[in-house]
């Protein structure tokens, strides 16, 4: 973001509203961008929700749009005998883009339908529901598919720290948690403080903040089942001012972690990962480091002198993380949220 204007707008975004639902905006804009803004949006949504090839009947569905500048819940419905479902879609918003979707709750587990664009038929839509399991292998099985973090350097030294999280389930299940546990944690460096992250989604029109995730004991813990495929996860917290040494500990085996430290950062040395190289975001300047196929006792370190450069607000350090995040293509809400699909 090399122009001053639209670094005070994501500023002042970030201030307004929670950072996820600028995320899902900015992300659900960016998604859209190949398609014409004349296209025709769909009228009518028409689907079923199905499990194993059937349809599941009483099914409770919600229709959600996203907007430029709104996001919402549409209308709600449950589904017939045979699983279908039909809902009316109202006129597009004028602002240029409009993405819809539906989810479907089964057996107490929301699933995710594919996003819509305009221009997208309206028919033939499936909501893909799965079997469950708890079992300890199951939960054993998840993995850290990618983690990609991201350090920018605050006001009084501290350190604004934003990640994002693949989790793959591999199975053709849903994994649950025995009696409400998470099934899932990932440690972050002990310190942190300003844990942030919440579900856009979710309409915030209907009074529901749920949480995917939650901070306990130094752990962020995945509170929601995690249905087959790929899952993303965002979250953001601050470091403290201090110097020294940050630990990154790792959750279990993961397939590739890419640490990027926004510059100038003199004094910063990455310990545990290959060299790093030159990357660039919305105009803004990282050096990132990347290492693949770590195993859970990998020790990945950062040495800093001071705050690693010169500070920024912590509310436009958030609106370069977010830009950053999003030139990477990580769609977190809308993208593969979750896969209907086994990986």
């Amino acid at each position: 973001m090399t122009d001053p204007f639209l670094r005070k707008r994501a500023a002042r975004c970030t201030a307004r509203r929670p950072l996820s639902l600028m995320l899902l905006l900015a992300a659900a804009l960016a998604a859209v961008l190949s398609f014409s803004s004349a296209a025709p949006a769909q009228t009518s949504l028409t689907g079923r929700v199905v499990k194993a090839g059937e349809g599941v009947p009483g099914a409770p569905v919600e229709l959600h749009r996203v907007a430029r500048d709104t996001s919402g819940l549409l209308a709600r419905a449950v589904t017939g005998a045979d699983g279908a479902f039909t809902f009316r879609v109202p006129p597009a918003d004028t602002g240029g883009f409009n993405v819809v979707f539906a989810t479907a709750m089964v057996e107490g587990v929301r699933y995710f339908g594919p996003a819509l664009h305009p221009g997208d038929p309206g028919a033939g839509y499936q909501v893909v529901a799965f079997d469950t399991t708890s079992s300890a292998g199951a939960v054993d099985s998840l993995r850290v598919s990618r983690r990609d973090v991201i350090l920018v350097a605050g006001q009084r030294g501290g350190w604004e720290v934003a990640e994002v999280v693949r989790v793959d389930n591999p199975l053709d299940r849903t994994v649950v948690g025995v009696d409400g546990k998470p099934v899932f944690g990932l440690p972050i460096p002990p310190g942190a403080t300003d844990f942030q992250t919440d579900d856009p989604a979710l309409s915030e029109s209907t009074g529901e903040k749920p949480r995917d995730l939650v901070l306990m004991g130094g752990r962020v813990l995945a509170t929601v089942p995690l249905t087959p495929g790929g899952r993303d996860f965002f979250f953001r917290y601050r470091l403290p001012p201090r110097t020294g040494t940050l630990s990154l500990p790792l959750s279990g085996r993961t397939d590739t972690l890419a640490l990027y430290v926004r510059q100038p950062a003199p004094g910063v040395s990455v310990q545990g990962l290959p060299a790093g190289e030159p990357f660039e975001a919305e105009g803004e300047k990282f050096v990132r480091y990347t290492g693949t196929s770590l195993p859970a006792d990998a020790r990945i370190r950062v040495r800093w002198r001071g705050h690693g450069g010169a500070p920024v607000d912590p509310r436009l350090a958030a609106g370069i993380a977010t830009a950053l995040v999003l030139a990477m293509g990580a769609w977190f809400a809308l993208r593969r949220r979750p896969s209907s699909t086994p990986a």
